[in-house]
């Protein structure tokens, strides 16, 4: 029994309706991700102008941070590089959506849901560290 590669997975395809709710979704996660760039933009800016000053002011309450300090500063810009990536993901979507849509391209709306399925698993792991953080702190 052969497959055909071109059949899809459930039959289902994307009508006039369902089209306006993607372009809908994809219009409130273009705001959505334009947001977080401008976030991700000013925590970068807190990190450069403030890093400095937070590590002396922490210096003073914890006498050895400040050998830590360089460790601390290039985590919270992994943290922030992150964030980035996931809002850049969540913008990718917006326009590739709206763009297959659009245009009638399958590969280019695969491509979109593909960018939203990796958003959606670095949310997932981020939001299993947290729970795991969390329970830590009852015990």
């Amino acid at each position: 029994m052969e497959e055909n590669p071109q059949e899809t997975l459930l039959s289902l395809n994307v009508d006039y309706d369902a089209g306006n709710i993607l372009k809908e979704t994809a219009r409130w996660a273009k705001f959505i991700s334009i947001v977080g760039i401008i976030g991700v933009a000013l925590m970068l800016l807190a990190l450069a102008l403030a890093g400095n000053y937070m590590v002396t002011l922490y210096s003073r309450m914890f006498p050895g941070i400040q050998v830590f300090a360089g460790a601390i500063i290039f985590i919270a810009f992994i943290v922030v590089a992150i964030l980035g990536f996931m809002v850049f993901l969540l913008y990718r979507f917006s326009t590739l959506i709206k763009k297959g849509i659009e245009t009638q391209d399958q590969s280019i709306f695969n491509d979109g849901l593909n960018a939203l399925k990796i958003y959606f698993i670095i949310s997932g792991v981020f939001a299993i560290l947290s729970l795991l953080e969390n329970f830590s702190k009852l015990f």
